[in-house]
């Protein structure tokens, strides 16, 4: 395909040259888009905005990019893009979005965590399809190898019937990181809806990407196939990154590219090179993510981050910080007014008590 025949690709936020890694922010994700966009077969990065004309120059530069704003709305009135990538934080995304759609935006990636309530999703949802817009949220590791098969071994039926999805997360939240377990627990449990969501939090002075973080969370929550879900969001749990239990066997995920299964036939394990064909899986999952985003918007299947699907890990984690606003279970779908992050709420409570 000819350069001038490629979609127009765009993104909002995009970070910093250093990636501190620090929880609270600087994790370079628009870079992460940057590269995955500038590398594409069909879409061309032909602009980026930033509130940090440093950041922007510093962007413009890595990957020769000609377009730079300070104002994400001049972008989208001058470029006219065909894709938008959002990588700020969560409580901008809502308006971000808004903003795309009115100005005539079909394709969107928008980062995750998502938004910051029930009521947020519920708006996003009608306005993506009243104007017929393809939003997908990047939950990539659903392309990971080792999560797919982890899924299918889960739902074969070899361990039996799936009991519970465990993990532990140190030191961070249910939404910045516990999100993608979240997100993996429903994936391993084919989609199927949750039924009801239980949370715990502790809040104090912790603030970061924006908004109010939890010292340490908890959520529970069961699919409809009687299977639960456990997310420590403060303590590793177990050695590697979760544990599946079926009513016959038990699979470790030991990390993003190694597992092992045990039944009453044995043990078995399952493992790949972490560099394949000279790629690693996060630059597989990104290209992945974008192409059948265009395919969705060409007619093509709902991809497994469509809006539709993935949108719901967010609502299952704001229905475990409304369980804790609340003191009661959430049942799923979720319903709330307020536009509120509700660990403000719970942040703003525990100061009114002190």
């Amino acid at each position: 395909m000819s350069k001038q025949a490629k979609l127009k690709g765009v993104i909002i936020g995009v970070g910093k040259a250093v990636n501190s890694g620090a929880k609270g922010g600087g994790h370079q994700i628009g870079y992460m888009h940057g590269k995955a966009l500038k590398a594409h077969n069909t879409i061309q990065l032909v602009a980026g905005a930033d509130i940090s004309a440093e950041n922007l120059k510093a962007f413009q530069d890595k990957f020769e990019v000609p377009g730079g704003y300070t104002d994400y709305r001049e972008m989208l009135a001058k470029e006219k893009p065909d894709v938008v990538a959002i990588c700020t934080y969560m409580g901008l995304h809502r308006q971000m979005i808004e903003d795309s759609i009115a100005a005539g935006v079909k394709m969107i990636c928008c980062e995750k965590p998502f938004v910051n309530s029930i009521a947020d999703i519920r708006a996003i949802e009608k306005l993506a399809e009243d104007n017929h817009v393809k939003i997908v949220i990047a939950h990539i590791r659903r392309y990971f190898k080792v999560f797919q098969k982890a899924r299918d071994i889960f739902q074969s039926g070899i361990m039996g019937k799936p009991y519970a999805c465990i993990a532990g997360i140190d030191g961070w939240d249910l939404s910045e990181w516990g999100g993608h377990w979240i997100d993996m627990f429903r994936f391993f449990n084919n989609d199927i809806p949750v039924r009801h969501v239980f949370g715990q939090v502790r809040t104090r002075d912790l603030r970061g990407y924006g908004h109010a973080m939890e010292d340490h969370a908890i959520a529970y929550f069961e699919f409809e196939n009687g299977c639960r879900g456990i997310l420590d969001g403060g303590r590793q749990m177990s050695d590697g990154l979760m544990t599946l239990i079926g009513s016959e066997g038990m699979m470790k995920i030991h990390n993003e590219n190694s597992m092992e299964w045990m039944t009453p036939k044995g043990r078995e394990t399952y493992s790949h090179e972490w560099i394949e064909n000279g790629l690693d899986p996060y630059a597989v999952a990104w290209d992945r993510m974008y192409t059948d985003l265009v395919e969705w918007h060409k007619g093509g299947a709902m991809p497994i981050l469509g809006l539709p699907t993935t949108a719901k890990s967010c609502e299952t984690t704001l229905a475990a910080y409304l369980s804790a606003v609340r003191t009661d279970r959430v049942d799923i779908p979720a319903h709330s007014d307020s536009l509120e992050f509700p660990v403000e709420i719970l942040a703003r409570r525990q100061k009114e008590k002190a």
